[in-house]
């Protein structure tokens, strides 16, 4: 009889939220701090949705020194970790990493908060393309940075997200003789850092929050 992965891994996702009030500054030439928060606040809810949906996943933990960000997690039925003073991505992550490990996980799926594209299924082929590796990668659109890592078992390799993370992250794997699946996705490839990101993300039809945001703001122009 064929087991199913779901039973016989642990996968619980990962997604680290920056304070909200603070994030997608590199926006700030076509949204007001207002709106980059409404934003994020929108595609982390578009996030957490499809990420809840994904059947080999057991448990999805928000990470954020925002605690403003603990009740969107639990509207998901999703744990939250307060990392406290203000961490950084890569200390928060290691902080989620270790609660994981501690609470049972064999295997975790690190998923950024900004990827308006990503669903469901591309988060289901990800993870059964990677299980029999150690090191599952999707690079971001520019091949620079990762937007979504999995490792199993969860402790690793030490996550290095940030520029040319997605290099860093292979070439950490390679020292360790880790066996790395790297998987290119369109939807899961996209995230919005920049203001192109922006202008491409408003001339698409996205259901959701992240859409029905873009659409009340066009509306009001």
């Amino acid at each position: 009889m064929k087991i199913q992965a779901a039973e016989r891994d642990q996968v619980y996702a990962i997604i680290p939220v920056n304070v909200i009030k603070l994030s997608k500054e590199r926006l700030s030439p076509l949204l007001s701090s207002g709106d980059r928060a409404r934003l994020t606040v929108a595609m982390l809810n578009d996030v957490l949705r499809v990420v809840s949906r994904v059947r080999v996943i057991s448990r999805v933990t928000v990470v954020s020194a925002d605690r403003r960000v603990r009740r969107i997690a639990r509207s998901y039925n999703a744990n939250f970790i307060w990392e406290g003073k203000r961490r950084g991505l890569n200390k928060g992550v290691r902080l989620a990493i270790l609660d994981s490990e501690g609470r049972g996980a064999s295997a975790v799926v690190v998923i950024h908060a900004d990827l308006p594209f990503a669903n469901s299924q591309e988060i289901s082929r990800f993870l059964s393309r990677c299980e029999n590796h150690s090191v599952g990668l999707v690079p971001s659109r520019d091949g620079n940075g990762t937007n979504a890592l999995f490792l199993k078992p969860p402790g690793i390799l030490r996550p290095v997200f940030g520029t040319h993370s997605f290099q860093k992250h292979q070439s950490l794997a390679k020292q360790r003789n880790l066996a790395v699946k790297v998987v290119r996705s369109r939807t899961i490839g996209f995230d919005v850092d920049e203001p192109e990101d922006l202008r491409r993300l408003q001339r698409c039809r996205l259901r959701g929050e992240t859409g029905k945001l873009l659409r009340t703001a066009k509306r009001r122009r």
